[in-house]
């Protein structure tokens, strides 16, 4: 959460500087190059995502509710036994989720989480 909360702030955690604000900003803008053939690890439920500086990042709203909940210009990293972290700065959102199960993907854990957090914003916000 520290490390999200300091990507949420723009490099800084407590006052102090850990990132530059220009590394923040490539870590959150969509570097993918048009021609990069595969995605399929992009793609399927996480939304329309392009990929930053090591991190996903959402370049269009959810298509269709079988997306995950989220918004453009988030940014995040799901990782093996279902772990999640994503930072939403337009909602200013730092969410993380971390379990241990295995296999990846096999119960719907990261859509129930965005869904739940999503669903708690005041409705202009929401989507």
């Amino acid at each position: 959460m520290r490390f999200a909360r300091m990507l949420q702030n723009g490099g800084q955690l407590n006052g102090k500087r850990i990132l530059k604000p220009e590394t923040v900003r490539l870590m959150r803008t969509d570097a993918m190059p048009v021609d990069v053939g595969d995605k399929s690890w992009l793609i399927s439920d996480k939304g329309q995502v392009g990929f930053g500086i090591d991190l996903a990042v959402r370049i269009r709203p959810p298509a269709s509710a079988q997306e995950k909940s989220g918004e453009v210009g988030e940014f995040f990293w799901d990782g093996a036994d279902d772990t999640l972290f994503w930072v939403d700065p337009k909602n200013q959102i730092t969410a993380v989720l971390f379990t241990q199960y295995k296999p990846f993907g096999k119960v719907p854990l990261h859509k129930a989480f965005r869904d739940a957090v999503y669903s708690s914003l005041p409705e202009a916000l929401a989507h």
